[in-house]
């Protein structure tokens, strides 16, 4: 008589496990989560500064825009306007300063002139760069420098030039800044250009 043996089923068979194998997988999944958080991390840092250097470039063209505004035909319009516009920047700092032009606009959805973000134009615009931002209105001995007060710096749109009469309309003054953000990590290259433009009618008077 023969017995036939039915062959077990359902047996699991232990292997031995490669822990070399299992620890090379973790260090590797590890690595690229690290990998990625790190750039988020940096990501977050880049555009943080970007925010911060962006929003103070628009905080300076405004409150020059309006110091240029309220002082109208001031002979040193524009030498306080530069003064506030500084001060506007003092989270960046004036090396990061590229160019402020003071134009006249033709209204608040101007922009500002081509010509005035390489030169100054007569009767139109007056340009500064950081260097300007040192010249200083009198000596030490309080005499006038000619550099403001319709000088060498702010002749080509002298302020005492400006439209102010209520009666026949004030001219537009503009403030445009633009300044240069430098890059932390380099992921987005080295550096970009930051601008903002204000336009505000220049406060009347009653002549």
């Amino acid at each position: 008589m023969r017995i036939a043996l039915q062959p077990r089923t359902g047996v699991q068979i232990d292997r031995p496990v490669d822990r070399r194998r299992e620890r090379g997988a973790a260090l590797v999944e590890a690595s690229l989560v690290t990998g990625l958080f790190l750039i988020l991390v940096f990501f977050i840092f880049e555009m943080g500064f970007l925010f911060r250097d962006s929003l103070t470039t628009s905080n300076a063209s405004r409150e020059a825009a309006r110091a240029a505004s309220t002082l109208g035909r001031d002979p040193d319009a524009d030498f306080y306007t530069i003064r506030t516009a500084e001060h506007g920047l003092e989270a960046i700092g004036l090396q990061s300063l590229d160019v402020l032009v003071v134009f006249k606009a033709s209204g608040p959805g101007d922009t500002v002139p081509t010509a005035c973000l390489s030169a100054s134009q007569a009767g139109l615009c007056n340009r500064y760069t950081a260097i300007d931002f040192f010249a200083e209105k009198e000596d030490t001995a309080g005499n006038p420098t000619g550099k403001f007060g319709c000088g060498t710096l702010d002749l080509y749109w002298c302020p005492t030039t400006r439209e102010a009469q209520a009666s026949v309309g004030p001219d537009y003054v503009g403030v445009y800044v633009r300044t240069k953000h430098g890059y932390l990590t380099g992921m987005f290259g080295a550096q970009t250009d930051l601008e903002a433009t204000t336009i505000l009618r220049i406060e009347p008077d009653q002549r």
